[in-house]
């Protein structure tokens, strides 16, 4: 969920605040490589959504396009072959696309798709040919033709990708890569072991079906002992859960989603079929380290990304949302407690928790103290004049950011909208955990990021958690955590 932070600016608040805005550079130790790997589930662009890829090609992904182009490999299943071969196969779904609809991929930002489905071809012995041609003249590589891995390196993290079509009754029998055991068996091993990342498509499974498909989930097993990272599969056009297993508990753990459902299809009239989701995993030369899941919705032949969705578990902040970490990592908050307490406001207020470290990314270290002070009436709470903002003592809930060497005032907000009890500076920001007025228990979190004169708007978990700062992917840099979540 997002939250509304409901502070005033400085200047309006404290006449001792600076003047100036604070810049955050990057942290001069700089990340260590890491890439982002972006899945889509399937991409028909024949049958109904013939007219829109060529009349209003640039439209079909216009509300994704920036999720796809920010991803250092965006790859999703192509399940309408891309020929003018006329439909061959003795059934009525005719999905073929004109080959012209591969430039509209590569202009979307996709890098790969993959050509092993049921689909693939449906248009006769030469269907995938036509396909593969058309991918590789938008300079797209297609993934699953034959079992051997596509090797994509970006900034020194090579990942080897690989797809099987395990569905029944596949008109692509011989054109592309099916899924058997043995040969799936060596292809991933080989791709194990001269790659960092190994990514997994499979095609199949029961259409319609929102729960994990066991099919499925069972070949997932067996690719993460053979050393898959990710395994993500299509097939029911409908989304089903994301999980992370380690069935060799050897530590290294593999994400798996058996179903991305539609990325981007035409009517099928059945519910679920008109939206899906992207898997987007975080990956450096130790294996994947953390992912997200974001929502997407199809209206019209067009898709558009609705929001990234908030980890069950334990969460880390990055790249401007909640991630679900995939390694184990301390789960102890790298928190400094302040030797000693500014003195503005003082009397009169009740503090409730104090932390030091680097909130605004100037490189220097600050104050931070969350307290309650008396309740007064201003402009601001009038806005919300049904909100409750004082506790049964009368005093309401505030943050201030303080200078860690001359604790002089830099920011100080009027009244909290959600109480908070718990801060930790890290990030270039403020991971806090939110209370209720008369009890201090923490019942959700959030990350609030500085920006210039403040912080802007939150980005909140709901539940209970403890938060806190540590280097979860060891590149040397404080990252914003969430421990100690239950899963829902």
């Amino acid at each position: 969920m997002r939250g509304i932070l409901v502070v005033v600016a400085c200047s309006l608040v404290l006449p001792a605040c600076r003047g100036t805005p604070t810049a955050s550079p990057a942290n001069e130790a700089g990340p260590s490589a890491s890439v982002r790997l972006l899945f889509g589930g399937d991409v028909m662009l024949g049958r109904g959504l013939a007219p829109v890829a060529r009349d209003d090609p640039s439209s079909v992904f216009e509300g994704l396009a920036m999720q796809l182009r920010a991803a250092d490999v965006a790859v999703a299943n192509l399940e309408s072959p891309l020929t003018r071969r006329p439909h061959a196969v003795d059934n009525p779904n005719a999905l073929e696309a004109a080959p012209r609809a591969a430039r509209l991929l590569a202009a979307a930002g996709f890098d790969a798709m993959t050509v092993a489905n049921n689909h693939a071809g449906d248009a006769g012995t030469d269907t995938v040919t036509d396909t593969v041609s058309a991918l590789a003249d938008a300079d797209l590589r297609a993934i699953g033709r034959t079992p051997r891995a596509v090797v994509i390196e970006r900034g020194g993290v090579s990942m080897a990708l690989l797809a099987f079509d395990a569905s029944a009754g596949s008109s692509g029998h011989g054109s592309v890569a099916r899924w058997r055991p043995d040969r799936a068996r060596a292809a991933v091993r080989l791709g194990a072991a001269r790659s960092d990342v190994v990514a997994v498509s499979l095609h199949g499974g029961l259409d319609y079906n929102p729960a994990p498909d066991a099919y499925l989930g069972a070949i997932a097993r067996r690719l993460a002992r053979w050393g898959a990272d990710v395994v993500w599969c299509h097939g029911p056009h409908v989304v089903q859960p994301v999980r992370v297993i380690d069935p060799d508990r050897d530590g290294r753990r593999t994400i798996v989603a058996t179903s991305l459902g539609n990325l981007v299809f035409d009517e099928q009239g059945i519910p679920g079929t008109d939206g899906g989701a992207v898997l987007e995993v975080r990956a450096d030369a130790s294996g994947v380290s953390a992912f997200r899941v974001g929502a997407t919705t199809i209206d019209v032949g067009r898709v558009a990304f609705d929001r990234w969705l908030s980890p069950e578990g334990d969460a880390v902040f990055a790249d401007g949302s909640w991630w679900a970490p995939v390694r184990p990592f301390p789960h102890v908050p790298m928190v400094a407690t302040p030797d000693r307490l500014p003195t503005y406001p003082g009397d009169g207020w009740v503090v409730t928790d104090a932390a030091v470290g680097d909130v605004n990314g100037d490189g220097r270290a600050e104050v931070v103290v969350s307290f309650r002070w008396p309740f007064s009436p201003s402009w601001q709470t009038r806005t919300l004049p049904r909100h409750r903002w004082a506790d049964r003592n009368g005093m309401k809930s505030v943050i201030g950011i303080y200078d860690g060497d001359t604790l002089a005032p830099v920011w100080v907000s009027s009244s909290i909208l959600h109480p908070v009890d718990r801060v930790v500076p890290c990030g270039s920001g403020l991971v806090v955990g939110y209370s209720t007025l008369n009890d201090p228990a923490v019942v959700a979190t959030g990350f609030w990021p500085w920006h210039g004169y403040g912080f802007t708007s939150s980005i909140d978990l709901s539940g209970a958690g403890m938060p806190g700062c540590v280097d979860v992917d060891g590149d040397g840099i404080l990252d914003p955590v969430v421990t100690g979540r239950s899963p829902s």
